[in-house]
């Protein structure tokens, strides 16, 4: 049992050297770029903000598992070609992978399963503030000189062409293009809007 703990804590510690490769396509200098290990510690930082001060009726245990199954793929994915198409990937089956050891592999498994189908709240809800904590650290680097803005117009470019035609006239700062098209996810749910606004504003 011991032997399980550590060797999954040995493969999930991968992620500390994985870096969010959508920071390297902006030209985020190599030595500020997180890694998914630290957005899934940012993804936890804000979502003990958020559940502090708004009223949101969630199982925060499951959204924080959430938080960190939904990434540990990437752990046996390890070449950026892999991650940068993660989509075409069978989650649940690197899923099992990871938690092949554990006992609790099933309701590891059920709970990525969750949170891949998005029909609960608190599948959305770590969906919306993965989403909102990417933003956050957008205009982070914005703030610090780190993103520039001709290099977020360039970005925006290589959105889908309705969303790019959309977007592009209203980037007037470097975080502008990602907290508008994350915008969307979330355009129904008051919290994450308002949210996302005073990012924008900052």
């Amino acid at each position: 049992m011991n032997k399980n703990i550590i060797n999954f804590y040995i493969t999930a510690n991968k992620l500390k050297n994985i870096i969010r490769t959508g920071w390297k396509e902006v030209n985020i200098p190599n030595e500020k770029i997180e890694s998914v290990a630290d957005h899934v510690y940012g993804c936890f930082v804000l979502s003990l903000a958020i559940s502090s001060e708004k009223n949101l009726n969630l199982d925060m245990e499951k959204v924080y598992q959430m938080l960190v199954i939904k990434e540990l793929k990437k752990a046996v994915s390890m070449s950026e070609a892999s991650i940068n198409s993660s989509e075409n990937i069978d989650g649940k089956k690197l899923i099992e992978e990871v938690t092949a050891d554990l006992i609790n592999q099933n309701e590891f498994v059920n709970i990525y399963n969750e949170f891949d189908a998005q029909e609960t709240e608190e599948a959305k809800f770590a969906l919306y503030v993965s989403k909102l904590e990417s933003d956050l650290q957008a205009k982070i680097y914005e703030l610090n000189g780190d993103f520039k803005l001709e290099n977020a117009l360039e970005d925006v470019k290589n959105y889908p062409e309705e969303l790019s035609k959309e977007i592009l006239p209203q980037v007037k700062k470097a975080s502008d293009g990602w907290i508008l098209f994350d915008r969307r996810y979330y355009n129904n749910n008051e919290t994450f809007t308002e949210l996302s606004k005073d990012i924008q504003n900052l």
